[in-house]
């Protein structure tokens, strides 16, 4: 993300002026996922995405309608970055990054599904990153 960060020159919509009002909206609601994940994670937070040892499987708040928000807000807050300075080299670097949260959410299901066995219906019935239901 730091990469989209550093605006890669060569945007290629100079005048696209309200796609700065959407990466706008993307930040402000990825703080406020940030937030609200942080809120019903706090007792098991790890930057990791290797469950805390002994942290229970949280399923509300937040969590109650997205098993990955703190990716999504990761996306969230790199898709605007995108926007504001939309070339391919900033293209490229997000699929990057959104293949990496694609792999961290899905190992981190796993895990989970190691150390919860209730994780399998929560991730039957609960999106995630990519709005998919689970079908193991």
């Amino acid at each position: 993300m730091g990469l989209l960060f550093l605006k890669p020159s060569g945007a290629l919509l100079g005048d696209a002026n309200y796609l700065h009002g959407i990466s706008t909206f993307l930040t402000i609601a990825a703080i406020a996922i940030f937030i609200a994940a942080y809120i019903a994670l706090k007792p098991s937070l790890r930057i990791s995405p290797i469950p805390k040892p002994g942290a229970e499987l949280i399923v509300v708040g937040i969590y109650k309608w997205f098993r990955h928000p703190m990716y999504l807000g990761v996306m969230f807050i790199g898709t605007g970055f995108l926007l504001n300075n939309f070339n391919i080299a900033s293209t490229i670097i997000w699929v990057v990054l959104l293949v990496n949260m694609i792999i961290k959410a899905r190992y981190e299901d796993e895990l989970l599904l190691i150390r919860h066995p209730e994780a399998k219906m929560y991730q039957t019935k609960t999106p995630g990153l990519m709005g998919k239901r689970t079908e193991k």
